[in-house]
Formats: structure tokens, C-alpha cells, sequence
């Protein structure tokens, strides 16, 4: 599949419209290649039928999303989108850990929640009464308590009451404001809360709704698990060392930890870092 343009994306947005919108704009916002397949999230904006997502790309659907749903960025969209294609794929060989893993960016996850995770990915593939669609609001409700309790810790909130073991957001939004402080974090910690926002009341809605579809419940499970992706990402990025360096010759990003020295407790305070593309060297000193 070729590389569509700014006419093909508008004509299947106003297509889709049921406003009968018309386009103002339209264009690519990020490219994806780490799962082997080219894929485009486009920006598009129209006239009277608000901002969308579209996601297209080679052997991809093109499928278009709502900017002011659950979708906050385009990494989400696309994490969503390819999610979801994998799910339509299911007729083949529907492998529950693929499905997440394809959702989830293949980030590292605590082996409990990955557990689960495949559980309600199982699970949805034999929904069929209102009943299933509600057990996998609750379990999927279960999964982010377990993921607030993985993710939290008592020295997150100093002196201040400690959450209740259940309340997940209150414990998302700790770990939050530990981990992403400050005002270079801003536009990131805003989206992180919308998104854990939405997807709790949405599990909720789920657990409770006496006429939900599969599709209500595949929706579900597929923010779940994005969400669960989300947080193991921040995790990831606080233990990376090197994740926020650059370059200082060539600004890449592309470095690599060639030595270290540590203080008398074995505590690193300083690395070495060699840039891939320049091969200069940077240190890093830590407080």
C-alpha cells in the first residue's frame, strides 16, 4: 500500500463524517516503523465535525478517531489502532499475548498484570452475553487496583494519608506527580491523567451498562491495557540513565554508557557516555 495523500485522507474523513464536514487540514503527524510495518498518524482538522485521528499505512486499514474521545495523542492512536488490527487478524491465530504485546509496544510489564492482561485478552474473544461484557469491566477495574498497587509506593505522599489499597487513581495520580515534576513534564503528565481518568470511568461504565457490545467491551480492554503500557513506560524511562541526555556535538540521542565511576558505597556518580553517530564523549555527573 502506497503512501496516501492529503486528498485520499480527506475524502475518507468527510466520507465518514456524518456532519457532512468538509476539511481544513490535514496532515501526517508521526510515523511508525518499530513493529515492521510503515504507519501514519494524520492531524486532521474540519469545518463541523471537530479534530481527528486517521491511522493508515502499508498492509494497515485506514480507520479515523475522534481527538476529543480517548485518544490524547497520536503514540496512543497508534498503539490503539494497531491493537485493534491485531483483534481484527484474530480469525487466523489469536495469540492474547500478542494482542497485548502489539498494544503495549512490547514494554516490559510486571508479570502479574501481563497475566491478567492476557486474561480479559482471552476473555473477549469468547464475549458474547451482557453478562461477559460486564466481567470484563470488573476485571479489567482489577487490573488497574493491581497496577496502582504496583506502581505506588508509602514514600510517594511523605506525611500526607496514605490511599486506601483500591483507590487506584488517587495512587496513579502520586506516582504522577513523583515521577514527572516539574513543568517540562506538564503536557505529559496532563495526558497521562486524562487518559487514567477515562479509562477507570470507562471500565466502571463497562461493569455496570446492561446494554454494552463487544465492541464497548473490546474498547475496554484495549484502553486497559494501553494504560497499563503507559505506566511501564514511565517506569522505564525513571530507570533509564541516559534517556533524557543528547549529544552535545550532533544532538543525537543515539548513546551509550562506555564507563562509570562509583563512590565508596559502590552508588555510580558519574557516567561516561559515547555518542554513536559523532563519537564524542559526555559526562554525567550525579548529586
Amino acid at each position: 500500500m502506497s503512501k496516501r495523500n492529503f486528498e485520499e485522507v480527506a475524502q475518507y474523513v468527510e466520507w465518514q463524517s456524518q456532519n457532512k464536514c468538509k476539511v481544513l487540514s490535514a496532515k501526517p503527524e508521526h510515523a511508525f516503523n518499530d513493529l515492521g510495518t510503515e504507519v501514519r498518524v494524520w492531524n486532521v482538522k474540519t469545518d463541523s465535525d471537530g479534530a481527528w485521528w486517521v491511522v493508515e499505512g502499508d498492509s494497515v486499514p485506514m480507520n479515523l478517531y475522534p481527538q476529543e474521545a480517548y485518544y490524547f495523542s497520536s503514540d496512543e492512536v497508534y498503539s490503539f489502532h494497531m491493537g485493534l488490527m491485531e483483534r481484527m487478524n484474530a480469525s487466523i491465530e489469536y495469540k492474547p499475548e500478542e494482542f497485548v504485546e502489539a498494544i503495549t509496544l512490547n514494554s516490559d510489564i510486571a508479570p502479574q498484570l501481563f497475566r491478567k492482561l492476557k486474561g480479559i485478552a482471552t476473555l473477549i474473544d469468547y464475549a458474547i452475553e451482557i453478562e461477559d461484557f460486564q466481567s470484563i469491566g470488573v476485571q479489567c477495574r482489577e487490573i488497574l487496583i493491581e497496577l496502582g498497587n504496583s506502581i505506588y509506593s508509602a514514600d510517594m505522599i511523605g506525611d500526607g494519608e496514605q490511599p486506601q489499597a483500591s483507590n487506584f487513581k488517587r495512587k496513579a495520580e502520586l506516582f504522577v506527580q513523583f515521577y514527572l515534576a516539574g513543568s517540562d513534564n506538564s503536557d505529559y503528565r496532563s495526558i497521562i491523567n486524562k487518559l487514567t481518568e477515562a479509562t477507570w470511568d470507562y471500565a466502571c461504565k463497562i461493569t455496570h451498562s446492561t446494554n454494552a457490545t463487544f465492541y464497548e467491551a473490546s474498547t475496554c480492554v484495549t484502553l486497559c491495557t494501553s494504560l497499563v503500557g503507559v505506566y511501564e513506560n514511565i517506569r522505564q524511562k525513571v530507570s533509564d540513565p541516559i534517556s533524557q541526555y543528547k549529544c552535545r556535538i550532533c544532538m543525537s540521542k543515539k548513546l551509550k554508557i562506555v564507563n562509570d565511576e562509583t563512590n565508596e558505597d559502590g552508588m555510580v556518580i558519574k557516567l561516561f557516555l559515547q555518542c554513536e553517530e559523532c563519537e564524542e564523549i559526555t559526562e554525567v555527573v550525579f548529586e
